[in-house]
């Protein structure tokens, strides 16, 4: 690996590596690696993929959380208008830097709760890729937090997740999921089973479909690795009594 460079973060240091071997850019976040791109920005990492194929049909997408920027620049590709929110200035320049985020794209420079409980905009399409070295998403995650985000959609929107899971049992997607669906939306886990300290992706969305199942199973089946589609095993009214 070849270090690009070395820089103070918000949350500690930074590193962006080159790969010798596949010419992939990393992005960790004391030693967290955040991001992995091609050199023209392009994502490794199949939860991106997916986030990327739940967000189709919508077009004014706020995207919290930037990190190397990979979602955001797959999505602005697309045509998508982005709005980017991120409590770590850094990230936005080393994102456009070494991950060719567009530098036209507007960036916010705001802790995420506090920015949806601020703003006052609409959008049919609501990113969340937050977290870095000791982050809690249930603390984060908390109801209020959870109805803001859901109050910034517009009718028809919908809500995509990426979020860290510790293994098959651990009820965090679930909860999280059941929290920002509310009782107006519909909730769908995908997930890697059997792998410990991976990524799942929840949608959060007004239809009882999830969409296109053939273009999620390309994805799915392009990376060789074990993602399967699952419902949401909990309901915010569940959380509300208590129910485990």
């Amino acid at each position: 690996m070849k270090l690009l460079g070395r820089y103070q973060g918000r949350n500690g240091w930074i590193d962006i590596v080159e790969c010798s071997w596949d010419g992939t850019r990393v992005y960790f976040e004391e030693g967290v690696r955040q991001s992995q791109a091609t050199p023209d920005g392009e994502s490794v990492f199949t939860y991106v993929k997916l986030m990327d194929e739940l967000l189709s049909r919508s077009r004014h997408i706020l995207v919290l959380g930037c990190g190397g920027g990979t979602l955001a620049t797959r999505l602005s590709r697309l045509g998508k208008r982005l709005t980017i929110v991120d409590n770590n200035p850094i990230s936005f320049i080393l994102a456009q830097r070494y991950f060719e985020l567009p530098d036209e794209l507007p960036c916010i420079i705001s802790d995420f709760r506090k920015f949806v409980f601020d703003d006052r905009a609409y959008y049919d399409g609501i990113a969340i890729d937050v977290g870095g070295p000791g982050f809690r998403f249930m603390d984060e995650f908390d109801t209020e937090t959870c109805d803001a985000i859901r109050s910034r959609l517009a009718p028809g929107g919908r809500i995509v997740m990426n979020v860290t899971v510790a293994n098959d049992i651990d009820p965090t997607p679930d909860r999280i999921a059941a929290r920002l669906a509310g009782e107006e939306l519909q909730t769908w886990i995908v997930d890697e089973q059997g792998i410990e300290d991976r990524n799942a992706v929840i949608a959060c969305i007004p239809g009882k479909t999830l969409g296109s199942r053939p273009a999620l199973d390309r994805v799915m089946r392009q990376s060789h690795e074990r993602w399967a589609i699952r419902r949401g095993r909990s309901r915010s009214r569940d959380l509300t009594f208590g129910s485990r």
